[in-house]
Order: structure tokens, then sequence, then C-alpha cells
């Protein structure tokens, strides 16, 4: 078992498997003793589902229950149980539940998780949303081609957004997707972009509306309504401060030139 320091929150945490973790994690290894929340996986041949206590069920099969949580009050100590038999790869099921988990605390820490690939341009974070699939990982990459060493990843997957005096910052997390891609840093936010698969690489400003639709969209939607409703707050704070586009977006390298235009101006 070791401490981490992720976005501010202080997690003892151990795992099994190396293929996410190792050379990935280590980078937010915490060297003090007090931490906020203590997270072990652990893995049986079959699961029942509990009968007492506070506990979350993640999947089951037809023939009972996969994956569960249990936790007691404030989440200070949770167990993450995987039946190992049931997943044909239980090293990516400990990613994605432990992924999960850490999500949801950080929900409760204030954070606000978005789907999207986050760079750091210069000391600027620039974040790329939208759906699985669009293409956020490719156009995240077009910048580190075109802009070398002046760009590096923040977070691949879902980026981390605290709003601190009314300014926008966002961290990254080692939960980041298939890759490594992320950096253990905290950077301002300089502008949201959301893209759609296109061919005209047009850049448009969008209005508070359509920028709040799409904000909503690629949110993580928190389970408690108390906590949406400060995702709600934290999005007026966004919509007041940062830029937000909607980019048309061709697989051409010019993707990339004409977001940084709209950014930058040049």
């Amino acid at each position: 078992m070791k401490n981490y320091l992720i976005a501010g929150i202080k997690i003892a945490f151990d795992y099994r498997y190396d293929h996410y973790f190792k050379n990935n994690i280590e980078a937010y290894t915490y060297d003090g003793n007090d931490v906020d929340h203590t997270i072990v996986i652990k893995y049986a041949l079959t699961l029942d589902e509990p009968k007492t206590g506070l506990f979350k069920i993640f999947s089951r099969s037809v023939s009972g229950v996969k994956s569960y949580m249990t936790f007691d009050k404030d989440y200070k100590n949770i167990e993450i149980w995987i039946d190992e038999d049931t997943f044909t790869d239980p090293a990516t099921a400990e990613y994605i539940y432990s992924g999960m988990v850490f999500l949801e605390l950080a929900q409760k820490h204030g954070l606000l998780p978005l789907h999207g690939s986050a760079i750091n341009y210069k000391g600027d974070v620039i974040l790329f949303a939208a759906p699985s699939g669009t293409g956020k990982s490719t156009h995240a990459n077009m910048w580190k081609q075109l802009y070398k060493d002046d760009v590096s990843w923040v977070n691949d997957d879902k980026p981390l957004l605290e709003i601190i005096d009314g300014k926008t910052y966002v961290y990254g997390a080692p939960f980041s997707g298939q890759h490594h891609s992320n950096t253990n840093e905290k950077k301002p936010l300089k502008a949201i972009v959301f893209l759609k698969q296109g061919i005209t690489d047009e850049v448009t400003k969008l209005s508070e509306k359509d920028a709040l639709k799409h904000l909503m969209k690629n949110t993580l939607r928190p389970s408690e309504e108390a906590l949406w409703d400060h995702a709600l707050k934290q999005f007026e704070v966004i919509l007041n401060n940062i830029p937000i586009y909607m980019l048309d977006a061709s697989l051409s390298l010019n993707a990339a030139k004409a977001v940084k235009k709209a950014i930058y101006g040049a």
C-alpha cells in the first residue's frame, strides 16, 4: 500500500497489475501518512451481493455479481471487489473500476471531471472535448507534432477542473485512458475546444447556451444532486471566463493551426 497525492486528494492505494499503473502512478507518490481515502482492491473466485453496509454494484453477469465496491461514511475506507474469473482482462477491470472510484471521490472534493484531452501549451491548458471516438487524442497529438517541446500532456481522458478564486485550473491524474498520457501538474485553463468530425477546420466561438449544452454533455454527472448543483455553479464560472469553441475537425494539421489562431490570434 502506497500513498498518492492526486489533484490535491491524498489516497492510500495498491494495485496488482502493472499494465496501466507502473511507470505512471509513481509520479503522484506522496510521502505523508495522512490520507483522505484508502482504496483496497480485492479479488475472489465468486462474489455475492453484500447484505449489509454501504455498497455499490458495478457490474453483473447472468450468474451473479462481477464487481462492486463497499465504503464507509465519507468514503474514508473503500474496497473494490472483482470476480477475476469473469474478466478476460482483469488488469483493465482493475484500472477501470479504480478510476471510476477516484473520479467519484474527485467530485466529492469539488473537482469537475470533463471527458477530454488536455494539453499544456507554454503554460496554458487547452482542453479538447468530445464523445469517445471523435478524435480528441488525435487532435492533441497534432499539437505535439507541430509545436514539439512547447506541448505536453496534462491528461488524455478525464482531466479534472477546479475553480480557485474565480479562475479555472486543470489537474493531471494517472487515470488517463489506455496510455500514460498525463503529467502531475496543475495549470490554468486557457480555452475549451469541442470537436466534431468534419472537413473545413472552421473554428466557431460558441454562444453561452451552446457551450453549456456541450459542457453538460461531456461532464461526468455525479450521482448526488448536491454535487450536480455544485457542477452547475462551476459551469457558470467557466462560461464567464473561458472562451469555448467548436472545431469542424479534419485529420489535417491545419485543424490544429486553425485552433491556435482562434485562441491566440496567430
